[in-house]
């Protein structure tokens, strides 16, 4: 606490003279109002009305998200299952080295990148598309984190490729893989109501740019277990429409 203080301060009068102020025996922190506040905890324990209330809230909301819940997601909840699809972790490069030896025309550099050239007509700089190679598909330059993590894992490198689109021949991504490594099956993350928020992990036959055979030939047959469960069923859904158109 500040000491008291004896001061005596001279001031200047209308008529010129100089004058003794009054003189200060406190402190300024003295002078200061201070209140007087009490202040209360409740360090109670909740009564087993409001737990009640509470979990009743929960079942509610958790009742009402039902509709934003995939059918037959608990495949990919639990340690278990979790385990299950973090298998044959492959970097990029690996899956496109996979698939070109088994001939698919893939390529880990881009076979189309942005260049800015001189326009014939204009002499302006413009923004166009250069072939670099005849390749049928390629992986971005660039990988792509997601906004709002601090993750390690939540990367993403793009998968380009030429496709027809109104008579025409144009770039186009396809899908993605996991940066820097990716498991051969993708997990999710869900929230506290179980609904699937995004992927955790993408897995690197998480796509539909190659063909049944091409997949096989360079990976090899899928092994059947919960973790492909869902691949499976999706690769004959695909077979009986083949078969039908």
């Amino acid at each position: 606490m500040s000491e008291a203080k004896n001061i005596q301060v001279m001031q200047q009068g209308p008529d010129g003279t100089m004058r003794a102020m009054k003189r200060v025996t406190t402190s300024y922190d003295e002078e200061l109002p201070t209140p007087d506040v009490e202040l209360r905890y409740d360090d109670r324990p909740a009564s087993q009305q409001v737990i009640e209330a509470e979990q009743e809230l929960f079942e509610r909301n958790y009742r009402a998200a039902h509709a934003r819940r995939w059918q037959g997601q608990e495949r990919w909840i639990g340690r278990q299952n979790e385990e299950a699809r973090l298998v044959n972790i492959l970097h990029p490069h690996a899956v496109i080295r996979k698939l070109r030896d088994a001939g698919v025309d893939a390529s880990i550099e881009p076979a189309v990148v942005k260049a800015w050239v001189v326009d014939d007509k204009t002499g302006l700089l413009t923004l166009q598309e250069k072939t670099l190679s005849s390749a049928r598909l390629w992986l971005h330059e660039d990988a792509v984190y997601l906004k709002g993590t601090s993750e390690t894992n939540a990367g993403r490198i793009g998968v380009s490729a030429w496709v027809r689109q109104d008579g025409e021949r144009v770039v186009k991504c396809l899908t993605s893989l996991q940066w820097d490594c990716g498991p051969e099956w993708s997990l999710m993350y869900f929230d506290e109501m179980d609904v699937p928020i995004r992927e955790r992990y993408r897995g690197w036959r998480t796509n539909d740019v190659l063909t049944e055979d091409e997949v096989e030939r360079a990976f090899g047959p899928v092994v059947a277990s919960e973790a492909s469960e869902l691949y499976l069923e999706t690769l004959k859904s695909y077979r009986d429409r083949r078969g039908k158109a």
